[in-house]
C-alpha cells in the first residue's frame, strides 16, 4: 500500500512536476503529440531533481471543454509510449477508465480535482492501495469552477476537506494513502484563493498538504516572487508543491 509519510521521506525535492498531455492547457505548455516537448520536460525535471510527475490528459482550466473517454485515453497512450522509467507518476483525472489504465501501467497516485466524489475511483484506490490527492470540493457546488460564497475560507475549506477524508476512511481507505489539496482557483475567487494561500499554516495537519498555485492568476495579489511563494508554503507546513516545469 502507498504510504505518503514513507514516500515523502524518500524524496530529496518536495516538488511535483506538471505534465499536461493536452493541446489546450491554460499555461500553454501542453505536450500532446509532441514527443520533443515531452522529452524536454523530462530533462528539465531531472535537472531540478524532481522525482514525481503529475500527468493530466484533459485540461481543467475555467470553462474547459470535457473530452470523451476515448480521447483522454488516447492522450494517455501517447504518454505511455514515451514514458521515462526514471520518474514516479500520478494521474490527474476523474475518469475511472483512464485512471485504471494509468494505475495498471505503474502510476502510484490518483490526483482527482473533483475530490473523489465518484465511488468507482474510491474502489480503485481501495483495491490497488494507491496514493490519493484529495482536492477540496465545496459540497454545495454543482460544477468544478462554480464560485461559492465564503465567510471564513480557511475554516470552511478545512471543514469540507475533513468531511471528504472522513468519507474516504469510512469507505475503507487507509489514512496513510491520503494527501489533501486546498484547490486554489477551483470554485474560488482570486481574493478567496489569496486568503486561503496566506492561511495555509491553519489547514488540517493530519494529512500531507499539496498545493498547486503555479501560473494561477490569484498569485498576482500576493506580491511575492516564485521563490518567496515556495518558501512561504514550506514554512507553513506544506508537504509538496505542484509546479509547472519550465525552462
Amino acid at each position: 500500500m502507498f504510504n505518503w509519510d514513507n514516500y515523502l521521506d524518500s524524496l530529496e525535492t518536495k516538488k511535483i512536476g506538471i505534465i499536461n498531455v493536452t493541446n489546450d492547457s491554460f499555461s500553454g505548455d501542453g505536450t500532446y503529440v509532441s514527443r520533443e516537448k515531452l522529452l524536454s520536460k523530462f530533462e528539465i525535471a531531472k535537472k531540478r531533481n524532481i522525482k514525481l510527475l503529475d500527468v493530466g490528459c484533459m485540461s481543467t482550466k475555467p470553462k474547459f471543454q470535457t473530452i470523451d473517454t476515448d480521447e483522454e485515453s488516447k492522450r494517455l497512450d501517447f504518454f505511455l509510449q514515451n514514458i521515462s522509467e526514471y520518474y514516479d507518476y500520478s494521474i490527474d483525472s476523474f475518469n475511472p477508465i483512464v485512471i485504471r489504465k494509468a494505475i495498471d501501467n505503474g502510476f502510484l497516485i490518483i490526483n482527482d480535482v473533483t475530490g473523489f466524489k465518484e465511488d468507482r475511483l474510491i474502489k480503485i484506490a481501495k483495491e490497488e492501495g494507491c496514493g490519493m490527492i484529495v482536492m477540496h470540493k465545496n459540497p454545495n457546488s454543482n460544477y468544478l469552477h462554480e464560485k461559492m460564497n465564503y465567510k471564513n475560507i480557511v475554516e470552511e475549506v478545512n471543514s469540507h476537506l475533513q468531511m471528504q477524508v472522513d468519507n474516504l476512511v469510512d469507505k475503507g481507505i487507509n489514512e496513510k494513502q491520503i494527501a489533501i489539496d486546498p484547490g486554489f482557483g477551483f470554485g474560488k475567487t482570486m481574493e478567496d484563493s489569496a486568503e486561503l494561500f496566506l492561511g495555509l499554516e491553519n489547514l488540517i495537519d493530519t494529512y500531507p498538504v499539496i498545493v498547486g498555485y503555479s501560473k494561477k492568476k490569484f498569485t498576482e495579489l500576493l506580491k511575492m516572487t516564485n521563490n518567496e511563494m515556495e518558501e512561504f508554503c514550506l514554512k507553513s507546513g506544506v508537504s509538496m508543491l505542484r509546479l509547472h516545469i519550465d525552462n
